[in-house]
């Protein structure tokens, strides 16, 4: 019986490794399958894209190399959608054939998918940045994500945790809104106060300047008064800071302890 299957066996790799029909076919189906791969990647990159998700661009490869056809408004818009697809990975030559046409409109049916991969997106970032945390690796905290605006959800055990998870949430490129759903285990149950209520405001208006690092800044507030410490980037980005936690409402005077490399 041994022998009989050896014999098959040797039977079956003489017969592949000497017909070439046959070598020419199962290689065929291999590049058939990696440039499958690689038209999607492609298309999900185009997708990633502001510019250029909500236009109809087929992708097309073979053997590693890949053809965009379609329309666009702009050369720029081209161009973007070229550099991506060039920079995708197994992509081994481009054929950028895409037309410009200002007068196209954008496709409603692919703004709609543009955003959904969008929401998916952040979803991704801001579950890998929570599991990241060393506070909040082992905890359970579920995100969803909905026209850009997060929401959490979940035990932790402290409120410095609820907070250090919004705070990571929004840090989150292209979040548009957050909902904390949080409890806190039984032991440290207890409504968030009003200072941590004005804390929370001080820094959701901080990200949304987009130039304040708020990993390097701590916000405190009490009875009105707001604090902030940590470390910045200028001397600018301070006074940044400071004015747009004065425009809070709620705030009655703030103390700018944060540090910039021009300051002694």
């Amino acid at each position: 019986m041994l022998v009989l299957v050896l014999l098959v066996v040797g039977a079956v790799y003489y017969i592949f490794t000497r017909n070439s029909s046959i070598q020419n076919a199962f290689h065929s189906i291999q590049e058939s399958t990696q440039d499958a791969a690689t038209t999607s990647r492609v298309r999900t990159a185009l997708l990633l894209s502001k510019q250029v998700y909500p236009f109809d661009i087929k992708v097309q490869t073979i053997q590693g190399e890949v053809t965009l056809e379609g329309q666009v408004p702009s050369e720029q818009v081209k161009t973007v959608a070229g550099a991506i697809a060039q920079d995708t990975s197994s992509v081994k030559k481009l054929h950028n054939n895409l037309s410009v046409n200002p007068s196209i409109e954008r496709n409603p049916d692919r703004e709609h998918l543009g955003e959904r991969v969008a929401d998916l997106e952040i979803k991704t970032l801001v579950t890998d940045a929570l599991s990241k945390n060393a506070e909040l690796a082992e905890k359970h905290i579920t995100t969803e994500v909905k026209d850009r605006a997060v929401t959490l959800g979940g035990t932790v055990q402290t409120v410095s945790q609820k907070n250090t998870a919004d705070q990571i949430a929004w840090q989150v490129p292209g979040v548009r809104g957050l909902t904390d759903n949080l409890s806190l285990s039984d032991a440290q149950a207890m409504p968030e106060s009003a200072d941590d209520k004005l804390a929370r405001r001080v820094e959701f208006e901080l990200y949304s300047t987009k130039a304040i690092p708020l990993k390097t800044v701590q916000i405190h507030a009490d009875n009105g008064i707001v604090t902030l410490t940590g470390t910045v980037s200028s001397r600018a980005e301070k006074l940044l800071a400071e004015k747009t936690a004065k425009s809070v409402e709620g705030v009655r005077r703030v103390v700018n302890g944060l540090a910039a490399p021009e300051e002694p």
